[in-house]
């Protein structure tokens, strides 16, 4: 992906708080999956660790973080208020918030009929945290003795967010714990008798210990991958089958590109939210794991740029439909069944720059990758006085939903929406996906508007972390 602060000088009216923002970038795929030299016995009491599922059984209790800025932004407020709404009384609450939100964050459980079912845990206002609350750790339970956990990664670059799992242990009885390895909770999938990783982090996990100072060591002679695997089963799943998503070689996606269409010029930036071996950077915005029916099987969906072009009669030019199917293909593989969805990869117009003016940047921020898209649009016809739009590219998907499948509470889907406003042509995909759902046998539950939550690469996933499931 870009550089964060080129990004902000091309991009200066994106919006702040982006899923992606500060994540952990290696220079380069191919060396992050180099060598592993260490290892290490699980964390002391932690002695059977299993996930909390992402979609089997009744959702007993939920984790939500709402930092103040987000309390104060109506389009988010409509967002949070139709997930709290759609959730069933007798759901138990972990509300993380900034201190002085809490007036209004109460009113909304509350006008949703869940006064009494909510864990407050205040963090202070200056506490910079988001509300992507999937991401900082894992949930998960010793089956030894069922203590609940938030295991966190090693290390989690994005802002104040590496301080709610503390906060939560303090107010909520959840114990707080940390892991000598990579992840991230949206790049996580877990079923039944198997959890889904999404291969960058296990590139990750390879580079920290093959590091100068590993946090954990290995004796010579260990099988990098295999001791690895052994490292997730002591401190993340010791019970479920580990299998990665990603392609084997890095995914070329460009940073930058100069595009003309018809008479118009646009410097487009088409690797956002992309990762070194996935398609976007969390396996959460492109995968929904159903859960396993009664006669075995285990439906998934899988985004598919093309189907939503079909659908909408577009043309997506950066949408890597060759490695989405290539993943439906593993998987199939795996013996999942593979369903495919729509998944949208689309614009957003922001400022517009003279030809001069990117070439300058180029040159003062020594960007090479920039100074190649100036020449893609130098040859398409640009000169030095055209006006070039730069276009922001984020996904759309409706994979990042919430799932419950069986047990007594039946089968539920929460769903986001898109079709709203200037982004009503999207309305056709929500119904698509309705119907979808309804015909594997789920209720389904329409959400308010989440395009400003796409706009920061994220959706209803990612604001939420299932901390305990029933039956």
């Amino acid at each position: 992906m870009v550089d964060e602060d080129l990004y902000r000088q091309l991009v200066p009216d994106a919006p702040a708080h982006r899923r992606t923002d500060r994540d952990p970038v290696g220079s380069s795929g191919l060396e992050r999956y180099a060598a592993l030299r260490s290892s290490t016995p699980p964390t002391p009491g932690l002695q059977d660790p299993r996930l909390v599922s992402s979609c089997q059984g009744r959702i007993e209790k939920i984790l939500f973080a709402f930092p103040a800025w987000a309390v104060e932004d109506p389009e988010s407020t409509a967002a949070y208020r139709s997930l709290i709404s759609a959730l069933r009384p007798g759901t138990e609450f972990v509300v993380v918030h900034s201190a002085s939100a809490r007036p209004t964050v109460e009113e909304w459980f509350g006008a949703a009929g869940h006064t009494g079912s909510v864990t407050w845990v205040p963090l202070p206002d200056y506490v910079s945290f988001t509300d992507w609350a999937e991401d900082g750790y894992v949930a998960l339970v010793d089956a030894a003795d069922q203590t609940p956990y938030l295991m966190e990664p090693w290390e989690f670059l994005r802002a104040g967010d590496a301080l709610i799992a503390d906060a939560v242990e303090e107010y909520a009885g959840i114990r707080a714990a940390q892991a000598p390895l990579i992840f991230q909770g949206g790049n996580c999938l877990i079923g039944d008798d198997f959890w889904l990783l999404g291969a960058d982090y296990f590139a990750d996990s390879l580079a920290l210990l093959q590091g100068r100072r590993p946090p954990v060591t290995l004796p010579d002679g260990v099988d990098p991958g295999t001791a690895l695997e052994r490292l997730f089963s002591d401190y993340v799943d010791g019970g479920r089958a580990l299998t990665l998503v990603g392609t084997r070689k890095p995914i070329p996606v460009p940073q930058f590109r100069g595009r003309r269409e018809g008479e118009r010029y646009f410097l487009d930036l088409p690797s956002g939210g992309t990762g070194a071996f996935q398609p976007i950077f969390h396996i959460d915005m492109f995968l929904t794991l159903v859960g396993r029916r009664d006669d075995g099987r285990f439906p998934v969906l899988v985004g598919d740029p093309a189907k939503a072009d079909e659908l909408l009669g577009t043309s997506s030019p950066y949408a890597l439909g060759a490695v989405y199917d290539r993943l439906a293909g593993d998987l199939a593989a795996a013996g999942l069944e593979v369903h495919r969805t729509p998944l949208v990869h689309r614009p957003t117009p922001g400022q517009t720059l003279s030809l001069a003016d990117i070439r300058a940047i180029a040159q003062r921020e020594k960007s090479a990758a920039l100074a190649a898209a100036a020449r893609e649009l130098a040859t398409a016809g640009a000169t030095d006085d055209t006006g070039v739009v730069v276009r922001d590219w984020h996904h759309v998907t409706w994979n990042n939903c919430l799932v419950e499948n069986g047990g007594d509470a039946g089968r539920h889907v929460y769903l986001p929406t898109f079709g709203h406003g200037e982004n009503a042509d999207l309305a056709v995909l929500d119904r698509h996906m309705g119907t979808l759902w309804e015909g594997l046998g789920f209720d389904v539950h329409p959400l308010a508007d989440f395009n400003s939550f796409a706009r920061r690469q994220g959706v209803v996933h990612c604001i939420k972390k299932y901390l305990r499931r029933g039956i």
